[in-house]
């Protein structure tokens, strides 16, 4: 084999290893130590399944990125909308959040209905969908209030349930509690509107409750494997796409929680 040759085929060789990623029991003691962290701003603290600020996407599922503003408020956004979270309740596994746009007015809105991926959330008993509607020229026969839209005082309506904007200009969909919506009926004003859309509503996560219990019970922090998209745990010196972390590992400077129950952390 002349030179050129023999130098062609060693680059070639180098680059191929370069190529192949080896698990590497050190990226995973990065995880290990990243996932065992809490999520915490303010009064919300969560691990699994959420991931944000210290907590790797690895740590949670990609649709629940927690953002901390001012180190006391935490937000998400959920299929483009922006919401403020205001509580996390791990023994009912829901969530209580308020589109972020009902703190800036009613008359301000992101003009995008309240969706969520049915994979990752499911309603929660004691809510009703309301349409708030903008633009109207002429009201239809409903609980009406009064929004400036293009420079222009039009009149806007709630309906129950997805009507849709019809002729008006937009519309939005936001959950709204049965029990607060008699009182709304009988008095409607922006600012009391915008008092209990502030307020939130709640959502549940489909999140399986137990399909970290093993990890967290042999110390180890759970995540989800990036190429499986399925829980994982994460362990030092383990390499990761496990279950558990080996019995025979030394790990008493890392302590976890593990709690069955105790996958979120509640609001105090």
């Amino acid at each position: 084999m002349n030179s050129s040759a023999f130098s062609f085929l060693s680059i070639f060789v180098l680059v191929l290893l370069l190529c192949i990623q080896v698990p590497s029991s050190s990226g995973n003691d990065d995880l290990f130590t990243a996932c065992s962290k809490k999520f915490v701003c303010g009064d919300i603290s969560a691990d699994f399944p959420f991931w944000g600020t210290e907590r790797p996407p690895d740590c949670g599922l990609p649709e629940l990125e927690l953002r901390c503003e001012n180190n006391d408020i935490t937000k998400m956004n959920i299929n483009q909308v922006a919401y403020r979270v205001l509580g996390i309740n791990p023994e009912t596994r829901t969530l209580r959040i308020a589109r972020e746009d009902s703190f800036v007015g009613l008359c301000s809105p992101q003009f995008m209905n309240s969706t969520f991926n049915p994979k990752v959330f499911e309603s929660v008993e004691g809510y009703t969908n309301l349409t708030f509607i903008y633009g109207c020229k002429d009201a239809p026969p409903t609980i009406p209030f009064t929004c400036k839209i293009n420079e222009v005082n039009d009149q806007g309506v709630i309906q129950v349930g997805d009507t849709g904007p019809g002729e008006c200009y937009r519309s939005v969909l936001v959950p709204f509690s049965i029990t607060n919506w008699p009182r709304i009926k009988q008095l409607v004003t922006v600012q009391g509107l915008e008092e209990h859309l502030r307020k939130g509503f709640e959502v549940r996560l489909k999140v399986d409750k137990d399909a970290c219990r093993e990890c967290f019970a042999s110390k180890g922090a759970c995540g989800i494997d990036e190429l499986s998209n399925q829980t994982t745990c994460y362990c030092p010196n383990q390499s990761r796409g496990s279950k558990t972390c080996a019995p025979d590992l030394d790990r008493s400077k890392h302590q976890y929680n593990n709690d069955d129950d105790d996958l979120l952390e509640p609001l105090e």
